[in-house]
């Protein structure tokens, strides 16, 4: 277990550096879907969309909005996640 919190601690930059370029896919995405909407960008970080709303649109552009919000959305949780568990054990964020 301690080996896996140090493999953990040691890539977590490189882990905070996707987060970050995840962030900045996700501005691009939600914008030019939805205009510059800073509350729709908010918003869009809590939000989890099912596979019924992917398949009730018949827009492509739409189905795959659906689809990178929710692949992104995954990392970020995921990444928040180990970042918090590091912090915790390790007493610094990196």
């Amino acid at each position: 277990m301690d080996q896996f919190l140090e493999f953990l601690h040691n890539i977590l930059p490189g882990l905070h550096v996707l987060a970050a370029i995840a962030f900045i896919v996700k501005m691009i995405i939600v914008f030019r879907n939805k205009g510059f909407n800073l509350p729709a960008l908010f918003v869009s970080l809590f939000r989890i969309y099912s596979r019924s709303d992917k398949y009730m649109t018949n827009n492509k552009a739409r189905q795959q909005y659906i689809v990178m919000n929710n692949y992104i959305n995954y990392y970020l949780y995921i990444w928040a996640f180990i970042t918090l568990i590091v912090f915790i054990v390790f007493q610094s964020p990196y």
